[in-house]
């Protein structure tokens, strides 16, 4: 019978290699032995240095499940591993190794809520992680699922894409890129139907940062606009006072990445 210690190693070769269908197979039986060891429901009070490295073996399974699942984008699953590792970050054991995958892994957590439009779950990671990260807003990790989701509140489109855009350190970051970004181009496409009647397919190219006429005119169609001599045509809404407000936002918005793409 194969032992723990050799499951283990498998699975850390396999993460390596970035063969993640052979991490998934052996997640289910690490997780069984675990848990026939009481490992996934651990007493972090325990000073038993023989228990303690075993808590720190479980540990790193754990991180690992979580990170073969971003990339296999379960969210789900990861969500799953990540509850259970985040015990471990957070329970004030003094023996128990620190993570150097700790503030990633949280990130993730933070940019799967933000992906998936949970943003009450957000904030309320948010303050427990204010109440036991001393440096959360100097942590670069930490810092960019947060004002990913700041700039996205406030409607600084511009300063949130940029920052999806850039090559951020963290590969697994990137997963995150096109969705935030779909969910960036569907907010300010739903201000656009409020504020205007029409707009130049150019106009709609710059706010909806696409990099040709023909993404803005595929997005438009699909969006179910209809585009005529060259221009988006919105279906008509009655003025209000949001409409004014928006149109505000989308002026400014507007405005910004068209002088952007004159200054490129």
């Amino acid at each position: 019978m194969v032992s723990l210690g050799d499951l283990m190693k498998s699975l850390c070769v396999a993460f390596e290699s970035k063969d993640f269908d052979s991490c998934e197979k052996l997640l289910t039986p690490i997780k069984i032995d675990l848990i026939k060891h009481d490992l996934l429901l651990p007493d972090l009070q325990s000073e038993n240095e023989a228990y303690i490295n075993d808590l720190n073996v479980s540990k790193m399974f754990l991180e690992i499940g979580a990170l073969v699942n971003i990339y296999r984008l379960d969210f789900d699953a990861f969500k799953s591993y990540f509850v259970q590792v985040r015990v471990y970050y957070f329970g004030n054991n003094s023996k128990l190794s620190e993570s150097e995958n700790k503030s990633k892994l949280i990130s993730l957590y933070l940019l799967v809520l933000l992906s998936e439009g949970e943003i009450t779950k957000f904030h309320s990671e948010l303050e427990y992680l204010g109440k036991h990260v001393s440096n959360l807003e100097e942590d670069e990790l930490l810092s960019y699922p947060t004002k990913v989701e700041k700039w996205l509140m406030e409607g600084s489109y511009q300063k949130a894409c940029d920052l999806l855009e850039s090559k951020s350190k963290i590969p697994e970051f990137d997963i995150f890129t096109e969705t935030l970004m779909n969910a960036i181009r569907d907010e300010i496409a739903r201000n656009a139907e409020i504020a205007y009647k029409i707009l130049p397919l150019t106009n709609i190219k710059a706010l909806l940062f696409f990099n040709s006429e023909k993404e803005s005119e595929k997005f438009a169609l699909e969006r179910g606009w209809k585009i005529v001599n060259g221009s988006v045509i919105f279906e008509e809404e009655e003025n209000t006072d949001q409409k004014k407000e928006t149109q505000s936002i989308i002026e400014r918005s507007l405005d910004y990445a068209i002088s952007l793409e004159t200054i490129v």
